[in-house]
C-alpha cells in the first residue's frame, strides 16, 4: 500500500491548530491529538415545484439561476419557459415553437435552444433567449431531436441527435450567434445523451442508440472527439452539466428509471449520492457541487413530474478514525 508521502509528495504536517483546509488535505493536530482530513460530500434536497408538469425538456444555468424551457406538458408539446432561483420559478413567457427533447445551454438571461421534436417540423429550430422573450434566429444545418448543447448563446455545439428520416448521427455543429457550421463528427452516434462544458472543451456521456443505452463518454478539445472512460452505468435521457474536466449527471433510463449520480474528475467517473426520485427526461443546470434537476418522468408508469432536486456538496474537517 502506497505511503501519504508516495502520493502527495510530503509526510503529513504535525500542527498546533486546523489549517485553513484544502480538499483531501492531511494533518495531525497536536493540541487535540487528533488526526484530520478536510472532506467533501454531496447531498440531494428537494426545490422548488415546477408550475406544470414537465418532462424531456431543456435546462440551462446554475443550481440558483436556471431556465427551464420546452419539453412536455399536460398538453404535449411545450412552449413555456420557466426561470427559477434556488427557491422558485417564473414563468417568463413562450418560446417561438413548441417542442421537446431539444438541447439548451447558456445563462438564465442569455440561453440558447436548439432542435427538437416533431422532426422535420421543429428539428432545426434554434432560438435565442434575452431574459425576457425568445426569438427565432438560423437554423441547425441538421434536423434531429433528442440533441444536446454545450457552451453559451454566442458560442455552442449541438451534438448528434436522431434525424428524420434516419436514425441517431454522429453529426456536430459550431453556432457563433448567427449561423451553424458543421465541424468534426463524434465516434458514436446517439441521442438524448447528457453534454457539458464549452464550444471549444466539452463532453458528452451516456444516450442511446438504436433502442441501446450506452455508457460511452466523448470529450472534444476543439479540434477532434476522444473516447475517455465510460460511465459506470448505461443509460439514455440523463441529465448534465458542468465542465469538460468536472461534470456530473444524473437520472436517466438504464434497465428502469435510475437515480443513479455520477461525477466526472477529467478522468474517471464516481457514483455519488443518489437524487430522492429517479427519474428520467429530466433537465439540468448547474456544476459539479451545484446542481439542479428538473422534472421527468419517474416510476411507477412514467408519471410526469414537477420535481426539482438540488445537489450540493458540502466540505468539513472529519476527524480520522486510527486503530
Amino acid at each position: 500500500m502506497a505511503t501519504y508521502k508516495e502520493i502527495r509528495g510530503v509526510n503529513i504536517q504535525s500542527l498546533d491548530a486546523d489549517p485553513t483546509a484544502v480538499e483531501g488535505e492531511v494533518w495531525y493536530n497536536a493540541t487535540t491529538s487528533k488526526l484530520k482530513v478536510f472532506a467533501a460530500a454531496g447531498a440531494w434536497a428537494t426545490g422548488g415545484t415546477i408550475p406544470a408538469v414537465h418532462v424531456k425538456a431543456a435546462g440551462a444555468g446554475t443550481q440558483t439561476a436556471a431556465i427551464l424551457f420546452g419539453g412536455l406538458d399536460d398538453d404535449g408539446a411545450a412552449d413555456e419557459s420557466y426561470t427559477y432561483n434556488g427557491t422558485a420559478y417564473t414563468d417568463t413567457g413562450a418560446m417561438a415553437n413548441n417542442r421537446q427533447m431539444l438541447g439548451g445551454c447558456g445563462t438564465s438571461t442569455s440561453a440558447l435552444g436548439a432542435g427538437g421534436y416533431p422532426v422535420p417540423a421543429r428539428g432545426a429550430d434554434t432560438e435565442e433567449w434575452d431574459g425576457s422573450s425568445w426569438t427565432e434566429t438560423a437554423n441547425l444545418g441538421t434536423a434531429r431531436y433528442g440533441v444536446r448543447c454545450a457552451g453559451t448563446q454566442t458560442a455552442a455545439l449541438a451534438v448528434t441527435g436522431h434525424t428524420y428520416p434516419g436514425s441517431e448521427t454522429v453529426n456536430v455543429e459550431l453556432y457563433n450567434g448567427s449561423s451553424w457550421t458543421e465541424i468534426a463528427n463524434v465516434n458514436s452516434s446517439r441521442r438524448q445523451h447528457s453534454a457539458a462544458g464549452t464550444s471549444t472543451a466539452a463532453l458528452i456521456a451516456g444516450g442511446n442508440n438504436g433502442g441501446s443505452d450506452s455508457a460511452l463518454v466523448e470529450s472534444w478539445n476543439n479540434t477532434a472527439w476522444t473516447e475517455v472512460s465510460d460511465l459506470n452505468t448505461a443509460r439514455d435521457a440523463l441529465a448534465g452539466d458542468g465542465t469538460s474536466t468536472l461534470a456530473l449527471v444524473t437520472g436517466g433510463h438504464a434497465t428502469a428509471t435510475t437515480n443513479i449520480t455520477e461525477q466526472w474528475d477529467g478522468s474517471s467517473w464516481t457514483e455519488v449520492a443518489d437524487m430522492a426520485t429517479a427519474r428520467w427526461g429530466v433537465a439540468g443546470a448547474g456544476t459539479t457541487t451545484a446542481f439542479v434537476a428538473m422534472g421527468g418522468y419517474k416510476p411507477p408508469g412514467n408519471t410526469a413530474s414537477d420535481l426539482t432536486e438540488e445537489f450540493t456538496v458540502a466540505a468539513a474537517v472529519e476527524t480520522v478514525a486510527v486503530d
